[in-house]
This record gives C-alpha cells, sequence and structure tokens, in this order.
C-alpha cells in the first residue's frame, strides 16, 4: 500500500530448468517508487537464432552461456575466478521470516559455485522497513578465490569512499554501504559486450566490488542500502545468517 516502500526479490533454483539464466542467488530492489537493483530479462530469440546463436545447447561450455544477459557476470549475483555458474547446480530457499522488524530470504549457493568455492550463502533482508541488506558468507576451497560482486543498475552511480556508492535517479538517492571482513575494491563495468549477438543495453551499468579470499579462507560481506533519511538507521552490526529470525 506505500508506492514508497521497500522491496527484494531473491532467485534460487537451477541454471537448468527451461529457459533459465546463470542468475542464482541475484535480486531486486525497489524504494521510492524507483527500481535501483535491475534485472536486464531475456533477448529476443530471435535475434540470436538469426545469428546462429547455439541458443537451446544447456551444456556447461554452451555458447549460449556467453550471451551477455544470460550468464553471472551481468546479474545481481557472485562471479568467483572470473567462471560461470554451474549449469547443474542448484540452490534451495533455505530459511525465511516475513516478519517486518527483520524480513528476510536465505539460499544456500554451493551448488553453483562448488568448482570455485567450498561454500557460499546469501541472505537478502528488510530491516524494519527502513533500509535493506544483502549479506554474503563464502569459504574458499583450496586455492584463492577471486570474488566479484556484481549489480545492475539504471541510475547513475558516483562512487563515494572506499566502501560507499550513491545512486541517483532525478532527485532520488540511494546510499549503498559495504561492510566486510575481507577489502574491498569498488568497480563499474560497462553493461555491453563486444560479442555481434548480444542486444545493447542503454542506461544500464554495473556496480560492485571486488575481493580476494585466501585459500581455505572465509569472509563476510554486508551490502546496505537506504535511503539518506534512514542512514543513520543502519545497525552494521548484522548477525550471522544462522542467526536470522525464520518463520
Amino acid at each position: 500500500t506505500d508506492p514508497n516502500a521497500i522491496y527484494m526479490g531473491l532467485k534460487c533454483g537451477s541454471p537448468s530448468v527451461s529457459h533459465g539464466h546463470m542468475d542464482v542467488g541475484s535480486f531486486v530492489l525497489d524504494a521510492e517508487g524507483e527500481r535501483w537493483a535491475s534485472d536486464f530479462g531475456m533477448q529476443n530469440y530471435n535475434s540470436l537464432e538469426s545469428k546462429g546463436v547455439d541458443l537451446w545447447n544447456m551444456r556447461q561450455n554452451s555458447q549460449r552461456w556467453t550471451i551477455f544477459r544470460y550468464n553471472n557476470l551481468a546479474h545481481n549475483t557472485l562471479t568467483v575466478n572470473n567462471q560461470l555458474q554451474l549449469v547443474d547446480g542448484k540452490a534451495e530457499l533455505d530459511d525465511y521470516s516475513s516478519k517486518s522488524v527483520f524480513a528476510n530470504a536465505v539460499t544456500d549457493l554451493t551448488g553453483v559455485y562448488n568448482d570455485e568455492l567450498k561454500s557460499a550463502k546469501r541472505g537478502i533482508a528488510i530491516i524494519k522497513g527502513k533500509y535493506a541488506v544483502v549479506r554474503d558468507e563464502v569459504e574458499a576451497a583450496n586455492k584463492v578465490s577471486a570474488l566479484r560482486w556484481t549489480m545492475v543498475t539504471t541510475a547513475a552511480v558516483t562512487i563515494t569512499g572506499a566502501n560507499t556508492i550513491t545512486l541517483t535517479k532525478g532527485n532520488k538517492k540511494l546510499l549503498m554501504q559495504i561492510k566486510s571482513s575481507q577489502p574491498v575494491s569498488i568497480k563499474q563495468w560497462p553493461a555491453f559486450s563486444s560479442n555481434d549477438y548480444d542486444a545493447p543495453n542503454p542506461g544500464a551499468t554495473l556496480v560492485g566490488f571486488e575481493a580476494v579470499i585466501p585459500s581455505g579462507g572465509r569472509a563476510a560481506f554486508n551490502v546496505y542500502f537506504s535511503t539518506e533519511k534512514n542512514k543513520g538507521a543502519i545497525d552494521h552490526q548484522i548477525s550471522p545468517l544462522a542467526n536470522w529470525p525464520k518463520d
């Protein structure tokens, strides 16, 4: 009933489902009547088939997964060691709560990254209706893991600090604050591809960060989203996912 309320959605499942993308763990976010974390959606099938793209081959090494809009590099999720999510992997909805004080959902992403990570879990939450958080807990396998956290947005992006980003749409602003156990490097990536079969994505950009997790190491990343009027409400001491409220 409130057009300015915060809304979040979380994607679980598997890339192997019919018409699936490598978007497991992806989220969308609305606030103040605007969408801030977006999804490109599908590309017109004829535009791909007319270029001879092997669109309906769902194998791990298929040309399908080179399509810009279809792989994890262009979704609001994680990429590890620049690798694709595993087609046959799956993420279940582990827990959730609809309580307004800490509405949340938690999923185990390990199955789509288990060639690169020992474990990966993601939770999204809206806290007291005032701000939102995306929390990732990861454990590296027996090798160094280069993690990329990506979000698609059609807002103007301004990097305002070592761990802060401001998104702007007209006279509305959304603040992103990153708190993590490992150092991060904030990044922006262009929302286009050099492939002649990829559709353009005007007005969109990819924003997020990169971090390095040592072999066998664990790391936790919290990304907070708030309007300017609610930035003082953020509690940066978010508990581990195992302690989040459940219905």
